[in-house]
């Protein structure tokens, strides 16, 4: 039987990311299948590596903006637009990246690997810190086997007020889904049950470790990593649940959130 609080979880925004690492989309509505389509569906690899480019090792990354028109990906940098189809695209980004890339979608079955700086968000700055290399699930550009991320609006205000000024804006975490919470963390409960949105069902498999790319600067907001030490001392440097769809189907902004 599914269950809501009292004063009922409804979806206040939905985001795809069409790029890895790049800034998002907002969606008023999307068809979910093991993904939402077009999330991650493009990636930026360094041709030298072969390595998948990543914020957690590029901060830079986030300076682009990324949406789907059709069938190709708009990538925006500052007041220059980008197109998937264009023939010189990789040479574009290579030029603003200063490292030779190419842009890439994901191959069936095949992984790719990614860097990740280490950081927990004490005070100390490394020069060097340690670095580490993992690789994206089979035919993804996910970090993990879970393609949906959700955070609850009262997490974000938490963060907001608790450790200062773009702590809890929304792009910092690059949810899919984020829903309108009475209690900070609560989806943290949520783990190992079901959520019924529109017409998906979804598994919440885990909550959500962050890293190192909630300390990067975005648009207004200056390198901190005072959020990572919020949630490194206060949360298990957790916010947010990653989950996985169990059927597809369609969801959209305004949908109820039901947990079973």
């Amino acid at each position: 039987m599914a269950l809501t609080t009292p004063g009922k979880m409804l979806i206040e925004q939905l985001w795809r990311y069409p790029v890895k690492s790049l800034q998002g989309e907002k969606l008023e509505s999307t068809e979910v299948t093991d993904v939402i389509p077009g999330d991650r569906n493009w990636g930026i690899v360094d041709l030298k590596t072969n390595l998948l480019l990543s914020a957690k090792r590029v901060p830079k990354l986030l300076e682009g903006h990324a949406r789907i028109i059709g069938e190709h990906c708009i990538i925006t940098i500052g007041r220059n637009e980008l197109s998937s189809q264009e023939v010189n695209i990789d040479q574009k980004l290579s030029e603003w990246l200063e490292k030779e890339v190419t842009l890439t979608q994901p191959v069936d079955g095949q992984t790719k690997g990614i860097e990740i700086e280490w950081d927990d968000g004490s005070d100390e700055i490394l020069d060097n810190p340690d670095v580490f290399e993992f690789s994206t699930s089979p035919g993804w550009f996910f970090d993990s086997s879970s393609s949906l991320h959700l955070i609850g609006t009262a997490t974000l205000e938490l963060l907001e007020k608790r450790v200062g000024k773009g702590s809890g804006d929304v792009r910092r975490f690059r949810p899919n889904i984020v829903v309108k919470t009475e209690e900070p963390f609560e989806e943290n409960g949520w783990v190992d049950q079901h959520l019924d949105i529109g017409t998906v069902r979804i598994h919440v498999r885990k909550r959500t470790d962050r890293c190192v790319v909630i300390t990067r600067a975005f648009d207004q907001h200056q390198a901190s990593r005072a959020t990572l030490r919020y949630l490194s001392e206060n949360h298990d440097r957790e916010a947010g649940i990653s989950m996985s769809p169990v059927s597809s189907g369609a969801i959209s902004v305004g949908d109820l959130v039901e947990i079973s």
